[in-house]
């Protein structure tokens, strides 16, 4: 495979080299931000010896090599470019000023959350082992490990210590908004630490009216609670934001002789008066009105809400407000303890996994889009679906896309059915059975694959009865 020739025909078909702002690659993807969009041939590069896939989305034009194939492409793109490297987020950067304010706005509370998930993911896979030595019934015992024997206790007392961090969720999100948002990130902390105080009352059982002897501020003239905002996902994005924007501000206008002591001083005052004042009642609002969503959805409406949900997750991606998902899982961890919205994610991706197998199942032999299905295939194991999407269920119809999108509805309803909940978010697919609540593992496994099978199965059936456009056209040989 000569790489400069593809590099070379990449940039013919983008408008040439001075179209071109920002090139970067992931792990199977070379990723361009073009200055004028509307000058790449999706066609002539979707032809390209080595292209597995062509998709637009998040501002950058995303060309699929594939894992090993991507990185020599890039570096003979980048050699005859002759531009400095860029970094995977200068690329987002570039591609989100071209982007409405709305996916603006989604890709930052996405931004939030990236950074911190290994944490969360840590955390909940410690809790996943602490439930094995809480749950009764396993390993044979009539009562649990724990209260067998003292060794499976005390080793269940640690792992709650050591997982922690998802009670102080608000201070990890405080912290990773403002650094989003161009504030200090240590003074984002001190917010986050505000938030989760300990000399503050318990806000759930305020909110429940359960709460006693709670004390009240008077502050500027507003009577106050005196509560913490535990669990307070929104509370801290909100203020975090503020806090960035006031500290830019004070800076600008405070004489630089006292900016180190003046700018944190009254960024930490004004920020937690908006706290307390403005931001955490109003992040309590969203909260519920979120929160009255997914239960109307999923709890009020049954398996019918559970249906939709798992089924419209993947037209979301689409659309790029997926990114706000990430904020609610978070919230419903730190409200209940447990995510039934992972186990919804893992059937909606897996499922378009699902079709792209039927697609190759349908494929003439040796065809490109028997290559191209598979290659697309195995990212949905680990919980990517863009290339499934993009190179292979919408790429010639909608009919592959919709297929998996029922199939994930289905999947969706055995998951509500067993009671399947996650204990943390940001993983589905197989890494994801391990922040699966263990006595729900099998089920969370069945209905990933009633998500996977069930699409291949209306596909066949489709095609029979009135044919998938893009099979019969798929006889070339793959380059």
């Amino acid at each position: 495979m000569n790489y400069k020739k593809i590099a070379n025909e990449v940039i013919e078909n983008v408008g040439g080299k001075e179209n071109i702002a920002s090139a970067v690659h992931c792990v199977t993807r070379l990723r361009l931000v073009l200055k004028d969009t509307t000058k790449y041939d999706r066609e002539v590069i979707e032809n390209i010896e080595g292209v597995k896939g062509v998709f637009f989305n998040g501002g950058q034009l995303q060309i699929i090599f594939g894992t090993k194939t991507v990185d020599l492409v890039h570096a003979a793109l980048m050699e005859i470019l002759d531009i400095k490297e860029s970094s995977l987020a200068d690329v987002k950067s570039e591609a989100n000023k071209n982007q409405s304010k709305i996916k603006q706005m989604f890709k930052a509370f996405s931004d939030i959350f990236v950074g911190l998930i290994p944490a969360i993911v840590g955390c909940a896979m410690i809790l996943g082992l602490r439930s094995l030595f809480l749950t009764e019934g396993l390993f044979g015992l009539e009562g649990t490990l724990a209260d067998t024997y003292k060794w499976a206790n005390d080793t269940a007392s640690f792992l709650n210590i050591i997982a922690t961090g998802l009670n102080f969720l608000p201070v990890f999100i405080a912290y990773s908004a403002t650094k989003r948002f161009g504030g200090n990130p240590a003074l984002g902390i001190i917010i986050g630490l505000i938030l989760v105080h300990p000399d503050l009352g318990n806000r759930f059982e305020y909110l429940q009216g359960t709460a006693t002897n709670v004390e009240y501020w008077n502050l500027l003239g507003i009577t106050v609670p005196a509560v913490a905002f535990q669990g307070g996902i929104f509370p801290a994005i909100l203020t975090s934001l503020f806090l960035a924007t006031f500290e830019k501000f004070i800076t600008k206008h405070v004489p630089q002789v006292l900016s180190f002591v003046l700018v944190p001083t009254l960024t930490i005052i004004v920020s937690s008066l908006a706290l307390f004042i403005v931001f955490g009642p109003l992040g309590d609002v969203i909260a519920s009105a979120l929160g009255y969503v997914c239960e109307l959805l999923y709890v009020k409406i049954g398996v019918i809400g559970a249906f939709a949900f798992a089924a419209l997750l993947q037209p979301l991606v689409i659309t790029g407000t997926h990114h706000a998902i990430g904020g609610i899982e978070a919230q419903l961890i730190a409200q209940t303890g447990f995510n039934y919205i992972q186990p919804l994610w893992a059937v909606s991706i897996i499922a378009q996994g699902g079709a792209c197998i039927g697609m190759f199942l349908l494929a003439a032999k040796k065809s490109k889009l028997r290559e191209v299905s598979v290659s697309s295939f195995i990212p949905t194991l680990v919980g990517v679906s863009e290339p499934a999407i993009f190179a292979v269920n919408l790429k010639d119809s909608i009919v592959p896309f919709l297929c998996a999108a029922i199939g994930a509805g289905f999947g969706g309803v055995y998951m509500k059915l067993l009671d399947v909940k996650a204990l943390g978010f940001g993983l589905t697919g197989i890494p994801g059975v391990t922040i699966v609540n263990p006595p729900v593992m099998i089920h969370y496994l069945i209905g990933n694959l009633i998500a996977f099978v069930l699409p291949i199965v209306f596909l066949v059936i489709y095609h029979k009865i009135k044919g998938v456009q893009g099979i019969d056209n798929s006889k070339a040989k793959a380059a």
